[in-house]
């Protein structure tokens, strides 16, 4: 269930980033790579979004990028204990991470294990390393070897 939800908000964050218009677009940079399950990936199309969070009142950082032929897309969540700042984020403390091979969705995985380093931080810019052990419900893969330095909208 769980992450049908993440999948569905990923999907969601997706449609609503692609639908934009070319000047919005031209306006996202920023930067995403990784190795998943060996393979390396780096995303063509990568930004991050700030935000505060209604119900819990915490700020979170989600990061969000699309691969190759925009056939996968990777999403990189934290949400901070109090405010933006640089640190080593597990998924103990809300540090999660979820990729698709597949823009439907059909092949989606949701970290078990995740950390992530904010090695830069401010209100418009965003940079660090993540790895995990993404389980899709039947197997896990390994993520390594990732980097982000995305402006934040």
């Amino acid at each position: 269930m769980k992450l049908n939800s993440l999948l569905g908000f990923l999907c969601l964050c997706l449609i609503a980033f692609t639908s934009c218009d070319k000047e919005e677009v031209a306006k996202a940079s920023g930067s995403c790579t990784f190795k998943f399950d060996g393979k390396s990936f780096s995303a063509n199309t990568s930004y991050g979004d700030a935000f505060d969070t209604t119900g819990i009142g915490k700020k979170v950082l989600l990061i969000q990028g699309l691969t190759g032929t925009l056939n996968s897309a990777i999403a990189i969540m934290v949400v901070f204990p109090d405010t933006l700042k640089t640190g080593t984020f597990t998924a103990a403390e809300h540090a999660n991470i979820v990729f698709t091979n597949s823009v439907s969705g059909a092949e989606a995985y949701e970290s078990t294990s995740a950390t992530i380093k904010i090695t830069s931080i401010n209100s418009r810019y965003a940079e660090g390393t993540f790895d995990g052990i993404l389980n899709n419900g039947e197997t896990e893969k390994p993520l390594t070897d990732g980097t982000f330095r995305v402006n934040i909208n």
